[in-house]
């Protein structure tokens, strides 16, 4: 029997310490889902404020209990990183002057560094196999790709490649308007 899930409530995902949290005071056809580990959301629960999740997906609501099932597949076997396994640097992959790729291994996991230029921003996703496309990366919680970051940092290799991909500096700069008489 498939389960039916609503759309108003907290989906426990069980053995894995997620939740899944829907924030409706959103679009009428679109719902933001947003992946907690259970403690950090439950410190704070209120999803508006709670910036602490592990990911957002929008879905439509119509989908809603597909989309809920098939986030429930993609974190089933989900857990923090050993920081006690070796790190082994497997490709670097620099074809969009944009976008730096670096896929890596720690023990048996395997996972992909993103550093986007275009968002100034350093992303890490563990990569699945044998999944659908859309659903084989999966995102770690801040501590865990905070430290898998700083981990590839002191790679040569990988330092090297990321140095080259530094993000600009913004300037803020102030508008002065001249008014005539």
């Amino acid at each position: 029997m498939e389960e039916i899930f609503s759309p108003n409530s907290i989906i426990d995902l069980g053995p894995v310490d997620l939740v899944i949290v829907p924030q409706l005071d959103s679009a009428p056809n679109v719902i933001p889902l947003k992946v907690y580990e259970r403690e950090h959301f439950f410190l704070n629960p209120n999803p508006a404020v709670n910036q602490n999740q592990i990911a957002v997906y929008s879905i439509c609501s119509s989908c809603f209990t597909q989309a809920v099932a098939e986030i429930r597949d993609l974190y089933a076997g989900w857990s923090k990183i050993d920081r006690t396994e070796p790190t082994k640097l497997i490709g670097i992959h620099n074809q969009n002057p944009n976008t730096l790729y670096i896929q890596f291994s720690l023990g048996e996991r395997y996972f992909i560094y993103k550093r986007c230029l275009t968002l100034n921003r350093d992303m890490v996703y563990e990569e699945l196999f044998g999944k659908k496309h859309n659903l084989s990366r999966r995102s770690l919680n801040s501590e865990d790709e905070q430290y898998l970051i700083s981990r590839l940092r002191f790679m040569p290799k990988a330092k090297n490649a990321i140095s080259f991909y530094a993000f600009k500096v913004h300037i803020r700069t102030r508008r002065h308007f001249a008014f005539s008489h």
